[in-house]
């Protein structure tokens, strides 16, 4: 059924302004999307269980303003005494939600959140080896929300809770995806995290360095990124600056270290953002920096595979291509990995988008992940993967 739009049309003087609430002050608003954007192994799963962990005591944060308590901010959540027809506010909304398909909650995150002394009862989550089919337009997510009624949901990583048939690099498919986020962060008044990886592009444009499609810092209402400053000897220092802020000047990039046992301690602020990080001379040419792009997109190609454990050939050859990586380069990678045993491939009949049949695809996996249950496995001798290629698709009767 349409919606007749002309009963809400109106004219702009009788719109009601309204101010922007804020999960982490002018860093993490409500009503939209907030990307935490890093490199593998620099620490975006440990702020997220930091901020997880303050907001869930009612504690501050280091992104947090000196003059903000959030103990004190208005209430939000109340409690209503209908003896004495009393109304008792207990402080801003804390409680909690996040899913990660990197990361077990009883192996790792929950002693995470406990080293930030986190309250537990207010944090809620879907342990890993329950969560395979959640997605970020998944019926169940809206009723989770509902339940819970949120401050905050993260997605970690972002790349593992695409729709089914989804690619990040299709403008349309990320538009689709996450628009729906959008929706449900309005209706409920929350803020989405979600945890995105960087490419291997050799630029200072944080855009290009995010992985998939550019509607991901369009769409996004906050865009953080963090990584080791300049300091690399011992990659003690790192950041997080504010790129993009569409309801606050950008703010002033915030200093911190890892200590021992993962502890995170505030270090100072700055005014340099991830264009003057990743300029430095110190950053440019270190070890990282002067590997070859073959074994960078190996590195690539496994950083994807232990996210997802199993990816269709097409999509991942569309990621890595616009990572930058040319076509001769994946294939030589992607040939190395299966040499060393380290990737399996294999080709499967799958259902059609548009349920008409089938269609014969090639597969890429860890070796520890079995074929899927509702997949016919086949055998590869009919398929040509000269010079490391995959046949991205071949009719049925192939």
């Amino acid at each position: 059924m349409k919606t007749d739009l002309n009963r809400f049309l109106q004219s702009v003087d009788q719109v009601e302004e309204k101010e922007v609430e804020w999960l982490v002050p002018h860093w993490i608003p409500k009503g939209g999307i907030t990307l935490l954007v890093g490199d593998g192994g620099v620490g975006k799963t440990s702020i997220w269980c930091y901020l997880l962990a303050r907001i869930s005591a009612n504690y501050s944060t280091m992104l947090d303003d000196d003059a903000y308590i959030r103990s004190e901010c208005p209430g939000v959540v109340a409690t209503l005494d209908l003896k004495n027809n009393l109304l008792y506010e207990k402080g801003p909304n804390r409680t909690c939600l996040y899913f990660s398909k990197e990361d077990s909650t009883a192996k790792r995150l929950k002693k995470t959140l406990d080293r930030y002394d986190a309250y537990m009862p207010e944090i809620c989550t879907v342990d890993i080896e329950h969560i395979a089919g959640l997605h970020f337009c998944s019926p169940d997510l809206e009723k989770m929300i509902e339940s819970r009624r949120p401050a905050v949901c993260v997605f970690d990583p972002i790349q593992a809770f695409f729709p089914p048939g989804a690619s990040m690099t299709s403008r349309q498919h990320t538009r689709r995806a996450l628009n729906h986020l959008v929706e449900l962060s309005m209706q409920y008044n929350l803020a989405f995290l979600l945890v995105c990886h960087t490419n291997k592009k050799r630029t200072d444009d944080w855009r290009q360095r995010l992985t998939g499609s550019a509607d991901l810092a369009d769409i996004a209402r906050s865009v953080i990124f963090t990584s080791y400053t300049e300091i690399m000897s011992d990659h003690r220092i790192r950041y997080l600056s504010n790129e993009k802020n569409s309801y606050a000047p950008l703010q002033s990039t915030v200093l911190y270290t890892m200590e021992a046992g993962g502890v995170i301690r505030f270090a100072g602020m700055s005014d340099r953002r991830f264009a003057d990080f990743a300029c430095d001379p110190p950053f440019a040419s270190s070890a990282a920096r002067q590997r070859s792009m073959k074994d960078l997109c190996v590195d690539a190609i496994l950083s994807l595979l232990q996210e997802r454990k199993e990816i269709p050939v097409q999509e991942l050859t569309d990621l890595l291509s616009a990572e930058d990586f040319s076509p001769k380069v994946i294939n030589t990678a992607k040939a190395e990995l299966v040499a060393r045993g380290q990737a399996l491939r294999e080709r499967r009949s799958v259902p059609k988008p548009d349920g008409t049949g089938t269609s014969v695809q090639w597969f890429i996996h860890l070796p520890d992940v079995p074929a899927s249950s509702d997949a016919e496995r086949m055998q590869p001798s009919g398929l040509s993967e000269s010079s490391g290629s995959f046949s991205q698709e071949v009719p049925e009767n192939g």
